[in-house]
């Protein structure tokens, strides 16, 4: 079995984004299993990354994989030895699928009420993408967006991993949420960016007002031309005032560097450009600066005018550029 798959199976589900196809799928691993260490691990991992309060007592598990197994989607296959960790993988199914995932696990002759579509936008580029619902998303290089074909039940819900512009359609009745892993992004008309890597989510919003959460967790409410940074490690939470035209000026190609380290710029420009930068010195990574690129520069006029400004050094082979303080200019010796 292939591992990666079985977890992004086990991530929709939990996440509430699971399609017909894509569940039936996951079912048919779960109900085939034997000792399989793919399957396993992909278990155990999705089981890791839940919170002490989403996890479960031992009998409770027991009763949870109790009611999976005796599914009817479940059970088409006989059933082998029951082990801990499948057991596991109950407590995960029941705990955490609601909505649609949940419909499906107890209505089994029905297929899925959303069907998902999935846009990944290549590094170096931006896609525009219109939603059913009239709402207008923009994608940067290097993002995926999982969205309904159409929007009919009482929520607009989306599922971002990176960086995305979102200018919802407002509708009283039916709140628009980004989830991005974690963290729910809610809105009922407004135009906000979201930028949500490994290390750290910001959401700045352009006009408007959303509200940012983690579970059941109130992380803060954001109006127009303020941002919030959310750290989920270590859980800090940042609110500040911003210009929020600078954070989606990419959507028209521009390239706004404001305020930033050089560290946070190196991430900013791999994105955009498709290549990584590297530092010879771990101290270049402090300076602070701001430059703003307006009329489609490539990467060696970018890296030119960053160096001069902050007195480094770089170079460029492929796709790797490295970054080196400036070595001292050799005195002449007198005559």
């Amino acid at each position: 079995m292939n591992e990666e798959r079985i977890y992004q199976l086990l991530g929709y589900l939990t996440n509430n984004n699971i399609n017909a196809e894509d569940y039936d799928e996951l079912m048919g691993y779960l109900a085939a299993a034997t000792e399989d260490a793919a399957l396993q691990s992909a278990i155990d991992r999705m089981w890791a990354e839940l919170s002490p309060a989403q996890q479960l007592r031992p009998e409770e598990s027991d009763a949870l994989y109790q009611q999976i197994t005796g599914n009817a989607r479940f059970v088409q296959q006989p059933i082998h030895k029951k082990r801990r960790w499948l057991s596991y993988a109950a407590a995960i199914l029941l705990l955490l699928a609601t909505g649609a995932s949940a419909y499906l696990l107890f209505t089994p002759t029905r297929t899925a009420p959303v069907a998902y579509r999935e846009l990944s936008v290549p590094a170096g580029q931006r896609q525009q993408l219109k939603l059913a619902d009239g709402s207008t998303v923009w994608l940067k290089g290097g993002s995926t967006l999982r969205y309904p074909a159409s929007f009919t039940g009482n929520t607009r819900e989306l599922f971002l991993h990176g960086e995305g512009y979102f200018d919802v359609t407002h509708r009283d009745n039916q709140p628009f949420l980004v989830h991005t892993g974690s963290v729910t992004t809610k809105v009922l008309g407004t135009a906000f960016n979201i930028q949500a890597y490994d290390q750290q989510l910001t959401v700045a919003v352009v006009n408007g007002k959303v509200s940012v959460a983690e579970g059941n967790t109130a992380l803060g409410v954001v109006v127009a031309n303020q941002l919030l940074e959310y750290h989920p490690q270590n859980k800090q939470v940042a609110l500040r005032d911003t210009i929020a035209g600078n954070m989606v000026a990419w959507t028209k190609g521009e390239l706004i560097l404001d305020n930033v380290t050089m560290e946070e710029a190196a991430v900013t420009i791999g994105k955009w450009y498709n290549v990584a930068i590297v530092f010879a010195d771990p101290e270049l990574k402090k300076s602070r600066f701001s430059f703003s690129f307006l009329h489609g520069e490539n990467i060696g006029e970018v890296m030119n005018m960053i160096s001069q400004l902050n007195g480094f050094s770089y170079h460029i082979e492929g796709n790797i550029i490295t970054i080196s303080q400036k070595k001292p200019l050799r005195r002449q010796p007198q005559r």
